[in-house]
């Protein structure tokens, strides 16, 4: 699948290569690879107290929906790849998750950006080659593979995500394995969706 576009005819990344932005959502650290391949970690405020408060989970959604507007706004992205959630999470921590990546999830949609969700297993056949890897296997394989080194985990596993996606519109930033690279079939790719709607 080669020099593939996003599934809208109209858009201009039909005339240039997609601008993919990648979000690897967490609760309090989401991390970010913007189209530039560039990474940076979206931090929620602290709780004012020591126990968390409602004021201090509504002052944590407006700051991700203030940064993800932003990136939006001045990225001028095509396609975003996101990591899906970890169903297996029973603890509090799934319920503010889940709200972070809600608003996520409605600000690109609403900026009419076809949306990918990965599930974290994928995400490791790929990059690890295995889905039992760990994130210390997949910094270790982006430092082999491309020679990248990031200051989080969040961030690597968003550099990974953006990877993924560019390697299936055949503009791979990294070579993978052929063995990895089957991950990609696993993977419902939503503007591959989009794109076979419109024909």
């Amino acid at each position: 699948m080669n020099n593939m576009q996003c599934g809208n005819p109209a858009c201009e990344c039909h005339n240039r290569l997609p601008r993919v932005l990648a979000l690897d959502v967490s609760a309090d650290s989401t991390g970010v690879a913007l189209p530039d391949g560039s990474t940076f970690v979206i931090k929620a405020p602290k709780p004012a107290g020591k126990k968390r408060t409602l004021r201090d989970d509504l002052a944590r959604m407006m700051h991700a929906a203030d940064k993800i507007d932003e990136i939006l706004i001045y990225q001028q992205v095509d396609l975003c790849v996101i990591e899906d959630y970890a169903f297996a999470i029973k603890s509090t921590a799934a319920h503010r998750l889940a709200e972070i990546g809600g608003i996520y999830r409605l600000a690109v949609e609403r900026a009419g950006v076809p949306i990918t969700l990965v599930n974290v297993m994928h995400l490791k056949m790929y990059a690890g080659g295995s889905g039992k890897a760990d994130k210390s296997a997949l910094a270790t394989s982006a430092l082999k593979r491309a020679g990248r080194e990031f200051p989080t985990t969040d961030e690597c596993d968003a550099w990974w995500l953006r990877a993924a996606l560019l390697d299936r519109i055949g503009q791979p930033v990294v070579e993978m394995p052929e063995s990895n690279r089957l991950a990609l079939d696993r993977i419902t790719w939503s503007f591959e969706q989009e794109e076979g709607a419109s024909q």
